[in-house]
């Protein structure tokens, strides 16, 4: 009798394989959707940061800084120097006057984090020179405007595209369109 009563007793239910079939797809569906969040959280898109306004339901893209600069025939030659962690920048153009300090924003193209403004102080007529911080590495966006106002409102700007896989310098001119 005491071998019918051990039959009839049943497994706990985590012993169970009935119970892991049904429930393993789901508790995977759990932990995959927490990685996939905590993912997209930590590592969202960037916001794009450039001349566009928001018209009723329409972005416009506004070229007056590029087509200002284009109108006093700005051009630049900017060049970083890894070892000093300098850039220099040679600007010619029409310039009523140049300015005695200008900003260089140097973009990364995937984390905005990276990021950097750098001050670019006037050496003599036309040259100008900062500390960079950001690694000199890979590829970079560049944008050089009047120091003082934001950069939707400076009077122009020139912009470039480094990569210091291939070289340390890079023309700055304003966008075509």
């Amino acid at each position: 009798m005491s071998q019918k009563a051990n039959s009839n007793k049943t497994a706990p239910w985590f012993r169970e394989p009935w119970f892991w079939m049904v429930m393993s797809p789901l508790i995977l569906v759990v932990i995959v959707s927490f990685v996939l969040v905590s993912v997209a959280v930590r590592h969202g898109d960037d916001v794009v940061s450039d001349t566009y306004y928001k018209d009723s339901r329409l972005y416009h893209y506004s070229a007056e800084q590029d087509q200002r600069a284009k109108a006093m025939n700005l051009a630049g030659m900017i060049l970083f120097s890894p070892e000093d962690k300098t850039v220099s920048l040679d600007l010619r153009g029409d310039l009523p006057g140049y300015p005695e300090s200008l900003v260089l924003v140097l973009s990364h193209p995937v984390e905005a984090d990276l990021d950097e403004r750098i001050l670019l102080q006037e050496i003599s007529t036309g040259r100008y020179r900062g500390q960079v911080a950001a690694p000199l590495q890979h590829r970079w966006y560049l944008q050089v405007s009047p120091l003082g106002e934001q950069e939707s409102e400076a009077q122009w700007r020139l912009k470039g595209e480094i990569n210091f896989n291939i070289g340390n310098g890079v023309p700055l001119k304003p966008v075509e369109q």
